[in-house]
């Protein structure tokens, strides 16, 4: 997650610890028994979120000595994804360069296509790139487990279950990397949506949701202001449906808060509707060495991989909209 740059981005807080508003209670509208009223096949998927096969993938990736944009393990690290969402079975993932300020790297991006055209697709992002205190220092050991190989995790996993279900609206899976200089991958793939002329898309974006936060929370985040204000009754309403997500298939406690410093941003400035869950701030190894796999706490990660998934599904199997 990006505390010190954010590129210039309009009203962007420039540190994920000083948000524009604060995390407020969220209160579901019936806190019911975990698959009940929901389709069995969702409630089946959402069951099926292996807590092992995320530790798996924050194991390989945080084993990179460092994932730091400008090193040259960046796209060993951007092999890894790759490779992960071919092997679940998707024939579109493509690396798409980006270069800012002197340096490349690569956003990965897996596109499932759905069954009808005439909806907005679902963007579910999150950044493999990660750092040490020191922002220029791409040699140091960076294990980068919850920021934000969590996120990466919980896109694969999501990614996996999805591949053989039929949905109808076009899920892409996006891993940015640049996060940590400033938002560039995430900048660059939102400049070439809008080059290529295509429509508001419905963004998730998870970052840093690993490690949960001494009251056991998790925090939705929603659009609240920012570039484009249009946008925000949408986002609203899309945070309502994972909050309400989170409550239905886990025993999460749910914050509201706003969306700032991390990839929904330049998204959101383009006029998509954005949302995210972060676990909130207070994790003593961000930004260290010592953010290693063994600091995370993975049902945690597993019950936010789930109501993630419930709310892509809520959007995806619905052709409306």
């Amino acid at each position: 997650m990006n505390h010190d740059v954010l590129a210039g981005l309009p009203l962007a807080p420039p540190l994920k610890g000083n948000p524009p508003s604060p995390a407020e209670p969220f209160v579901p509208a019936e806190r019911r028994a975990r698959g009940k009223r929901a389709d069995e096949s969702v409630a089946a998927l959402v069951g099926s979120v292996s807590a092992p096969a995320l530790r798996d993938t924050v194991e390989t990736l945080a084993a990179f000595h460092t994932r730091h944009t400008f090193s040259p393990l960046i796209g060993p690290a951007a092999d890894e994804v790759v490779d992960r969402l071919s092997s679940a079975g998707y024939a579109d993932v493509t690396r798409r360069t980006w270069t800012n300020a002197g340096h490349s790297a690569d956003n990965v991006i897996c596109t499932k296509p759905g069954t009808v055209t005439d909806g907005a697709d679902i963007v579910l992002c999150a950044h493999y790139d990660c750092r040490t205190a020191d922002l220029d220092d791409a040699a140091a050991r960076a294990p980068g487990a919850d920021d934000n190989a969590s996120g990466v995790a919980a896109i694969l996993e999501i990614a996996r279950l999805l591949a053989p279900v039929a949905l109808a609206r076009t899920v892409r899976f996006v891993a940015f990397s640049g996060e940590e200089q400033g938002l560039w991958g995430s900048t660059a793939y939102a400049a070439a949506l809008s080059a290529s002329g295509a429509g508001a898309c419905r963004v998730v974006n998870l970052d840093m949701v690993g490690r949960p936060p001494a009251d056991g929370t998790v925090t939705v985040e929603r659009d609240l202001g920012n570039a484009v204000p249009g946008n925000d009754a949408a986002s609203l309403a899309f945070g309502a449906v994972m909050a309400q997500a989170a409550a239905d298939h886990t025993t999460l406690p749910v914050r509201l808060g706003p969306i700032y410093a991390s990839d929904y941003m330049p998204f959101e400035a383009r006029g998509d509707v954005t949302i995210g869950a972060y676990e909130g701030d207070g994790n003593p190894h961000y930004h260290q060495t010592s953010d290693a796999p063994a600091t995370l706490d993975y049902e945690y990660l597993a019950d936010v991989t789930r109501f993630t998934l419930a709310t892509v599904l809520a959007e995806a199997l619905d052709a409306t909209g």
